[in-house]
């Protein structure tokens, strides 16, 4: 069994609206879990108990603020390590996934349903390719609370039974246990790294601030040189310079 954890990211007047997560068997959750744990030991003594919350780490918000900016920066660093294996030294890494929507681009589409039916149809492809090599494993998705739950949920019950609208599948998304379980970040680690990669994709892409993306893109699902994990949804892509766009030309 993989588990699936992702989260959202982008205001309502951004440009840009993301989904983002990891993909980590479920042998390995619990070790990575801990890799994160294991860093926070080691920072200042009031934010050792904190979530990771990628924006309130890099702006140094709520508990953040008093923690030195290069201790924040160090933190950011080996979260990202922890992402491709580096630091973690796991056998089995997380493999990422991102879905941004450029939202000027498709002013007559719903960029909430549009971006979360390519995210959850890129997971179900990796396992698909897994499956094809004679690995067999189902997903479970999980994701923070809030009211996203009931929309969601429905989609991806439409979605399990009769596949994506866009494309992005073909066919039902079968490797999917069960809908979406919704669960409090404050608890989990695992949706905390999921937050951490979906902030760090819409800085990327609304702000050009692309240092800690560019470190995490060997994560991104890929197969024969096309990064079907990290997805940029925008008019005349093939114009668009990104890792994610170029990757498929």
């Amino acid at each position: 069994m993989y588990l699936l954890y992702l989260d959202e990211s982008g205001a309502r007047d951004s440009r840009h609206f993301v989904v983002g997560g990891l993909a980590i068997h479920e042998q390995d959750a619990h070790p990575l879990g801990r890799a994160v744990d294991r860093l926070f030991e080691q920072l200042p003594q009031g934010v050792t108990g904190s979530e990771l919350h990628a924006q309130h780490v890099r702006a140094g918000k709520g508990a953040w603020r008093s923690v030195p900016k290069d201790v924040r920066r160090q933190l950011t660093g080996d979260i990202a390590d922890l992402l491709t294996g580096t630091l973690s030294g796991a056998v089995r890494p997380p493999v990422l996934f991102s879905v941004v929507i450029h939202k000027p681009s498709f002013p007559h589409r719903d960029p909430f349903e549009r971006t979360y039916e390519e995210f959850f149809a890129r997971c179900d492809g990796f396992l698909g390719r897994l499956a094809a090599s004679g690995d067999h494993h189902r997903c479970m998705a999980i994701a923070d609370k809030s009211g996203i739950e009931p929309i969601v949920q429905g989609f991806m019950r439409s979605w399990r039974e009769k596949g994506a609208s866009t494309g992005a599948a073909i066919g039902p998304m079968t490797a999917y246990a069960e809908v979406p379980l919704f669960v409090d970040s404050t608890a989990s680690r695992l949706v905390q790294l999921a937050d951490f990669v979906a902030h760090w994709v819409y800085r990327a892409y609304e702000a050009g601030d692309t240092g800690v993306l560019d470190g995490m893109l060997p994560a991104f699902d890929a197969d024969g040189g096309t990064k079907h994990g990290l997805v940029h949804l925008v008019e005349r892509y093939w114009e668009c310079q990104c890792a994610a766009c170029t990757s498929r030309r």
